[in-house]
């Protein structure tokens, strides 16, 4: 039989997913028709749906007869109504929900300097910081079979975080001696699907390469690699403080799970070369 997944919000992390889920029975929910087109014949179907519009979610009884689903929620926070949030978790609580996973964010853990894993405690200092944290609690309490991924800063094919401004010579508003977490989308898929298959559920758990960086080292590195001038950085009016720093060594140890792209550096030079400027 085959598994069955449902992905809620398929974007640049649930589009890489897909891929990763080839032969596997995948239902994809998003509000509006994808550019690209679900590829029917390898049992990919898309669901539209809006979360936040309860008689769209009719649309999920196409699922009413699958068995042992697994459910990866990412869809951000911004998009969502915190009123209906809960409604719409128990809508799912109506499938056969085998594992069911978040993707949620490490700006939980809050802007302070300090060393953070998976089992951190959350410091809300920011509009954004608070809406994930509500999200994650709604999650952990409402669904069944319900775990959370915090994700680092992704990057990877078509994505190179700053690559941009680079090449257009931009000045970067932000504290230079703050921190870069980073995780390669690869790597975040695949701890999404150590989690997935796991028995335990309830974990909150870090999706980071586990080498934080300064933005200073980080853009320097992007320019000399675009062959571009060194960034100019301004951060006169940057209160958010230089950042956390995120150690991923709990969440290996705990799912067995290993990133392949734990140097940022190489991993970002291949995709420049493979893709140019």
């Amino acid at each position: 039989m085959k598994q069955t997944n449902l992905i809620i919000g398929c974007g640049y992390l649930g589009r890489r997913l897909l891929k990763v889920l080839h032969g596997e029975r995948n239902y994809v929910v998003n509000r509006f028709e994808q550019k690209k087109a679900i590829d029917a014949a390898n049992d990919n179907h898309q669901i539209i749906s809006n979360i936040n519009d309860r008689q769209s979610w009719h649309s999920l009884d196409a699922l009413s007869e699958e068995q042992s689903i697994r459910i990866y929620f990412m869809v951000p926070p911004s998009q969502i109504d915190r009123l209906v949030f809960s409604y719409f978790i128990e809508r799912l609580n109506k499938l056969d929900i085998q594992n069911s996973i978040l993707v949620s964010s490490t700006i939980v853990y809050g802007n302070k300097d300090r060393i953070v894993d998976a089992d951190s405690g959350v410091n809300i200092d920011s509009e954004r910081a608070e809406r994930q944290c509500f999200l994650e609690q709604e999650w952990l309490a409402v669904i069944k079979r319900g775990s959370i991924i915090r994700f680092a800063g992704i990057y990877g094919p078509d994505r190179v975080i700053g690559k941009n401004g680079i090449l257009k010579g931009r000045t970067i508003n932000s504290d230079p001696d703050g921190w870069l977490n980073l995780i390669h989308v690869d790597d975040g898929v695949q701890l999404l699907k150590c989690i997935a298959t796991m028995d335990e559920y309830g974990s909150i758990e870090l999706a980071s390469d586990g080498n934080p960086i300064k933005r200073s080292e980080y853009y320097s590195f992007l320019a000399d690699t675009l062959e571009q001038a060194l960034p100019n950085f301004n951060h006169d009016n940057n209160i958010r403080g230089v950042g956390r720093r995120c150690d991923n060594r709990l969440t290996i140890m705990r799912t067995g799970w290993q990133p392949e792209h734990s140097d940022f550096r190489k991993s970002i030079s291949n995709l420049i070369k493979q893709n140019g400027n």
